[in-house]
């Protein structure tokens, strides 16, 4: 193999067992999670059109499923400051995926949204972090049930 080839791993997840994972869709998180400081490298898992699964590639335990806030929350934003932008090395827009992590509650149209701290990945460069800042007009449990109806997902 040459050096520059992505090489494939099989990890177990929390969600869909085993899988194969290449070396180039590995995100490192420099301090983890918080609560999961020990867990700094995952993947994303596609699970639905709406929802994807954040898992970690050393636990299998640990896993969360995460959505695109602006899917359901339109008038959503988040206002990343300097020393964050460049702890994620981000050079462009282009380069930022934000994503929410879901609390799943049975039923569904109980689950609740952290629109308060996202998880930022830089796409480009593979590094993510959860921004959590020291004000936000965001909660930490958002209801998910008025977005559900209101934009019929």
């Amino acid at each position: 193999m040459r050096k520059d080839e992505p090489s494939a791993m099989i990890i177990q997840t929390k969600y869909f067992g085993e899988s194969e994972v290449n070396d180039t869709d590995i995100i490192s998180f420099a301090s983890g999670i918080p609560g999961f400081a020990q867990d700094k490298r995952f993947i994303l898992q596609s699970f639905s059109e709406a929802f994807s699964i954040l898992q970690s590639v050393d636990d299998a335990k640990v896993a969360f499923v995460v959505t695109s806030p602006f899917l359901f929350f339109k008038d959503y934003s988040v206002d990343l400051p300097d020393h964050f932008i460049k702890q994620l090395d981000v050079q462009s827009q282009e380069d930022v995926a934000v994503w929410a992590i879901v609390s799943a509650a049975k039923p569904f149209s109980k689950s609740t949204v952290n629109l308060k701290a996202p998880v930022i990945v830089n796409v480009r460069k593979k590094l993510g972090k959860q921004y959590i800042p020291e004000r936000s007009q965001y909660a930490l449990k958002t209801p998910l049930a008025a977005a559900l109806k209101e934009e019929k997902v």
